[in-house]
Protein backbone atom coordinates (compact mmCIF):
# COMPACT_ATOMS: atom_id res chain seq x y z
CA UNK A 1 0.00 0.00 0.00
CA UNK A 2 3.13 2.34 0.19
CA UNK A 3 2.61 3.35 -3.56
CA UNK A 4 -0.98 3.75 -3.15
CA UNK A 5 -0.68 6.06 -0.19
CA UNK A 6 2.36 8.12 -1.70
CA UNK A 7 -0.35 8.76 -5.07
CA UNK A 8 -2.52 9.78 -2.94
CA UNK A 9 -0.51 11.93 -0.13
CA UNK A 10 1.01 13.61 -3.29
CA UNK A 11 -2.53 14.03 -5.40
CA UNK A 12 -3.54 15.90 -2.63
CA UNK A 13 -0.47 18.14 -1.68
CA UNK A 14 -1.01 18.81 -6.06
CA UNK A 15 -4.53 19.80 -5.30
CA UNK A 16 -3.28 22.05 -2.92
CA UNK A 17 -0.73 23.45 -4.42
CA UNK A 18 -2.17 24.33 -7.90
CA UNK A 19 -5.05 25.74 -5.83
CA UNK A 20 -2.77 27.97 -3.99
CA UNK A 21 -1.14 29.09 -7.08
CA UNK A 22 -5.08 29.50 -9.04
CA UNK A 23 -6.05 31.97 -6.13
CA UNK A 24 -2.71 33.56 -5.69
CA UNK A 25 -2.35 34.75 -9.28
CA UNK A 26 -5.88 34.25 -10.64
CA UNK A 27 -7.83 35.01 -7.83
CA UNK A 28 -9.86 32.09 -9.06
CA UNK A 29 -10.37 28.07 -7.13
CA UNK A 30 -9.86 25.35 -9.64
CA UNK A 31 -10.37 21.96 -8.69
CA UNK A 32 -9.15 20.36 -11.43
CA UNK A 33 -10.37 17.52 -13.91
CA UNK A 34 -11.99 15.49 -10.95
CA UNK A 35 -14.63 16.52 -8.42
CA UNK A 36 -12.50 15.26 -5.19
CA UNK A 37 -9.56 17.05 -3.91
CA UNK A 38 -6.57 15.71 -5.84
CA UNK A 39 -4.72 16.49 -8.65
CA UNK A 40 -3.32 12.89 -9.84
CA UNK A 41 -0.68 14.14 -12.07
CA UNK A 42 1.25 15.16 -8.90
CA UNK A 43 0.72 11.38 -7.70
CA UNK A 44 1.98 9.70 -10.81
CA UNK A 45 5.03 12.35 -10.99
CA UNK A 46 6.14 11.46 -7.50
CA UNK A 47 5.20 7.42 -7.78
CA UNK A 48 8.58 8.27 -10.65
CA UNK A 49 10.09 9.86 -8.67
CA UNK A 50 10.19 6.72 -6.28
CA UNK A 51 10.73 4.51 -8.81
CA UNK A 52 13.62 6.36 -10.35
CA UNK A 53 15.20 7.12 -6.76
CA UNK A 54 14.86 2.75 -5.94
CA UNK A 55 16.58 2.11 -9.61
CA UNK A 56 19.14 4.30 -9.45
CA UNK A 57 19.93 3.64 -5.38
CA UNK A 58 21.21 -0.49 -7.02
CA UNK A 59 24.43 1.34 -8.68
CA UNK A 60 25.64 2.90 -5.71
CA UNK A 61 26.67 5.91 -7.29
CA UNK A 62 28.50 8.81 -5.58
CA UNK A 63 26.07 11.45 -4.55
CA UNK A 64 26.55 13.96 -6.46
CA UNK A 65 26.68 11.41 -9.70
CA UNK A 66 23.22 10.18 -8.42
CA UNK A 67 21.98 14.38 -8.10
CA UNK A 68 23.04 14.75 -11.43
CA UNK A 69 21.58 11.84 -13.44
CA UNK A 70 18.19 11.89 -11.08
CA UNK A 71 17.81 15.11 -12.39
CA UNK A 72 18.01 14.50 -15.73
CA UNK A 73 15.82 11.93 -15.95
CA UNK A 74 13.27 13.08 -13.90
CA UNK A 75 13.34 16.06 -15.91
CA UNK A 76 12.52 13.75 -19.06
CA UNK A 77 9.63 11.47 -17.30
CA UNK A 78 8.10 14.86 -15.70
CA UNK A 79 7.79 16.40 -19.45
CA UNK A 80 6.71 12.57 -20.77
CA UNK A 81 4.40 12.73 -17.54
CA UNK A 82 2.86 16.35 -18.34
CA UNK A 83 2.77 15.96 -21.99
CA UNK A 84 0.94 12.70 -21.77
CA UNK A 85 -1.17 14.26 -19.47
CA UNK A 86 -2.40 17.63 -21.03
CA UNK A 87 -3.25 15.18 -24.60
CA UNK A 88 -4.71 12.59 -22.53
CA UNK A 89 -6.98 15.52 -21.25
CA UNK A 90 -7.72 17.17 -23.94
CA UNK A 91 -8.55 13.76 -25.20
CA UNK A 92 -11.20 12.68 -22.84
CA UNK A 93 -12.61 15.86 -21.61
CA UNK A 94 -11.62 18.15 -24.43
CA UNK A 95 -10.16 20.86 -22.31
CA UNK A 96 -6.79 22.49 -21.93
CA UNK A 97 -5.87 23.00 -18.42
CA UNK A 98 -2.39 24.37 -19.29
CA UNK A 99 -0.81 26.00 -22.71
CA UNK A 100 2.66 26.70 -22.48
CA UNK A 101 2.50 28.45 -26.05
CA UNK A 102 3.41 32.05 -24.86
CA UNK A 103 6.87 30.57 -23.69
CA UNK A 104 10.03 30.47 -25.06
CA UNK A 105 10.99 26.98 -25.36
CA UNK A 106 7.71 25.44 -25.74
CA UNK A 107 6.52 22.34 -27.98
CA UNK A 108 3.08 22.66 -28.50
CA UNK A 109 0.99 23.98 -25.49
CA UNK A 110 1.83 21.05 -23.22
CA UNK A 111 5.25 21.36 -22.35
CA UNK A 112 8.21 23.98 -22.63
CA UNK A 113 11.78 23.24 -21.57
CA UNK A 114 11.58 26.50 -18.61
CA UNK A 115 8.93 24.39 -17.00
CA UNK A 116 10.40 21.22 -17.32
CA UNK A 117 13.69 22.52 -15.73
CA UNK A 118 11.21 23.82 -12.77
CA UNK A 119 9.95 20.27 -12.56
CA UNK A 120 13.01 18.50 -12.70
CA UNK A 121 14.25 20.57 -9.67
CA UNK A 122 11.03 20.29 -7.92
CA UNK A 123 10.81 16.61 -7.95
CA UNK A 124 14.65 16.32 -6.96
CA UNK A 125 13.79 18.26 -3.95
CA UNK A 126 10.81 16.09 -3.28
CA UNK A 127 13.34 13.14 -3.98
CA UNK A 128 16.15 14.36 -1.63
CA UNK A 129 14.30 16.96 1.09
CA UNK A 130 10.48 15.87 1.74
CA UNK A 131 10.49 12.15 0.83
CA UNK A 132 12.73 10.94 3.75
CA UNK A 133 10.23 12.78 6.17
CA UNK A 134 7.38 11.73 3.81
CA UNK A 135 7.77 7.83 4.08
CA UNK A 136 7.48 7.50 7.88
CA UNK A 137 4.24 9.60 7.60
CA UNK A 138 3.21 6.99 4.72
CA UNK A 139 3.85 3.72 6.13
CA UNK A 140 1.77 4.49 9.14
CA UNK A 141 -1.45 5.09 7.38
CA UNK A 142 -3.83 3.02 8.38
CA UNK A 143 -5.04 -0.27 5.46
CA UNK A 144 -8.67 0.80 5.87
CA UNK A 145 -7.75 4.77 4.77
CA UNK A 146 -6.30 3.36 1.53
CA UNK A 147 -9.12 1.16 1.06
CA UNK A 148 -11.50 4.73 1.37
CA UNK A 149 -9.40 6.79 -0.36
CA UNK A 150 -9.13 4.04 -3.58
CA UNK A 151 -13.00 3.93 -3.45
CA UNK A 152 -13.16 7.51 -3.05
CA UNK A 153 -11.45 8.24 -6.03
CA UNK A 154 -12.77 5.31 -8.45
CA UNK A 155 -16.15 6.74 -7.77
CA UNK A 156 -14.35 10.20 -8.59
CA UNK A 157 -13.09 9.02 -11.97
CA UNK A 158 -16.65 7.20 -12.82
CA UNK A 159 -18.98 10.15 -11.49
CA UNK A 160 -16.45 12.32 -13.56
CA UNK A 161 -16.34 10.50 -17.01
CA UNK A 162 -20.32 10.14 -16.42
CA UNK A 163 -20.98 14.07 -16.88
Amino acid sequence: MYYVNIFFVFSLVGFLFENFINIFFNDNFNSGILYGPWTFIYGIGVLLVVVLNKFLAQYHLKKWKEVIIFYIGITILMTIVEFSGGMLIETIFHRTYWDYTNMRFNYGKYICLEVSLLWGLLATAINYFVLPWVNNVVKKIPFWVSIIFIVLFILDIVFTLIN
